[in-house]
């Protein structure tokens, strides 16, 4: 019996010294690590819609029922900062460390200017849902904002007012981009691209042919070239300012492809359903397919260089990388 009880008795101290090792290990992650995911895998479920990060430490994540989380430390650590709405938020952009705006249902237009210690509602003038905002950096002034049934709203002088711009139809849009201060598209639904020039500036914005029916999710471009993911895998380019839509090239992807982010003239990716991830190192010539081991539909992807970035989507998932996407790992909210 003596013996029994001193063999226990070590065993204890032994699982002790293990989990003493967990803990000491689990205080040392870094942004990328899962050793945390048994504690919070389950905790945190709510659909993640968008994601941006202003440098290498601070990000947004912005997604459903008002979510609204933060990081200053890369992702090693996401917390929920108050949004002030339960509404959906859909998108988030910043200009600079301290001025951003988040977009969402009901017609919701948020902007923090102190570095998102608080979020000031902003007249949008519609109920409609808001799906995509864009913003140039270092330029707090001039805005665009597009949502369902044709919603196009602009500021000229940072959110303080909103006006609506004219398209065409009530078709649901998707996303807008600027390549630079003149030149802008917005997707939508039906294969829907409208495009402005220098000369109107988003005055007027002229419909182009899209050359497919499909809804078209996301807009980014890459020095001279304008690339459209959508519905279906379809991939479109121009490199002649959507004079002709091109469908790119034949990738494995046949679903939904939620969003497209360039870095440089080389290096893009592309996020999906079912968790995919394509990547292009050479311009968009080849999108190669990387693991990201989750079937959930990621709605967003964002990268600050050629190598770090994130991915974000449904199930509170959230996916990083420092290898340009060749190997993810999860993250979590705390």
């Amino acid at each position: 019996m003596k013996r029994s009880d001193g063999f226990l008795a070590r065993l204890g101290r032994l699982s002790g010294l293990i989990i003493a090792a967990q803990l000491a290990i689990t205080a040392c992650a870094g942004p990328g690590e899962t050793l945390q995911e048994g504690a919070v895998e389950n905790a945190f479920t709510e659909s993640l819609n968008d994601v941006y990060f202003i440098n290498a430490g601070e990000g947004w994540i912005v997604g459903n029922s008002g979510t609204l989380l933060h990081t200053r430390n890369g992702g090693a650590s996401w917390f929920s900062e108050p949004s002030g709405t339960t509404q959906d938020l859909r998108a988030i952009r910043f200009v600079d460390a301290n001025t951003g705006w988040a977009v969402g249902d009901g017609g919701t237009i948020l902007q923090t200017i102190n570095s998102g210690l608080g979020w000031m509602r902003q007249a949008s003038g519609t109920s409609n849902r808001l799906n995509g905002v864009f913003f140039q950096k270092n330029d707090a002034n001039v805005g665009w904002v597009v949502g369902d049934n044709g919603t196009i709203l602009h500021t000229p002088n940072g959110g303080f007012s909103w006006v609506t711009q004219i398209g065409s139809g009530n078709r649901h849009l998707r996303d807008v981009f600027f390549r630079d201060g003149d030149h802008g598209w917005i997707v939508g639904d039906d294969g829907l691209i409208f495009y402005t020039n220098s000369g109107t500036r988003g005055a007027l914005w002229i419909s182009q042919l899209s050359g497919t029916t499909r809804s078209l999710n996301a807009v980014n471009g890459a020095g001279n070239a304008v690339w459209v993911v959508g519905d279906g895998g379809v991939f479109l380019k121009t490199t002649n300012e959507g004079v002709s839509w091109l469908r790119g090239p034949q990738t494995t992807a046949t679903g939904i492809l939620t969003d497209i982010k360039f870095y440089g003239a080389g290096f893009g990716w592309v996020a999906g359903e079912d968790g995919i991830i394509l990547q292009t190192t050479n311009g968009g010539m080849f999108w190669l397919a990387r693991p990201t081991r989750t079937g959930a539909i990621l709605r967003s992807v964002y990268f600050i260089n050629d190598k770090t970035g994130w991915a974000v989507g449904d199930n509170g998932t959230i996916l990083y990388t420092v290898d340009g996407g060749m190997f993810w790992v999860r993250q979590f909210k705390r």
